[in-house]
């Protein structure tokens, strides 16, 4: 480890003993949360093979999608029952 990152640390450790228990845990929250957003920008590689895969996953038609969107305008012209 270089001489900076040495003091670095040796700083983050004195800050972090000096906090009560409940601030280390709140600290170690946010520092795991950090870590998670940081993995979930990763890229993960290749994604094209399962981009394909799952465009596929669909078993309606543009004929089912077109009658659905035809359905639509049925569906707005329905009126809510006075009692």
């Amino acid at each position: 480890m270089a001489r900076k990152e040495m003091t670095v640390m040796t700083d983050l450790i004195q800050t972090y003993n000096q906090l009560s228990e409940t601030q280390q845990k709140q600290l170690l929250a946010f520092a795991n949360l950090l870590l998670l957003k940081q993995k979930a920008k990763q890229p993960v590689g290749d994604l094209t093979g399962w981009k394909e895969k799952i465009s596929n996953v669909s078993t309606w038609s543009e004929d089912d999608i077109k009658a659905f969107e035809e359905n639509v305008t049925h569906f707005k012209q329905w009126r809510i029952q006075d009692w």
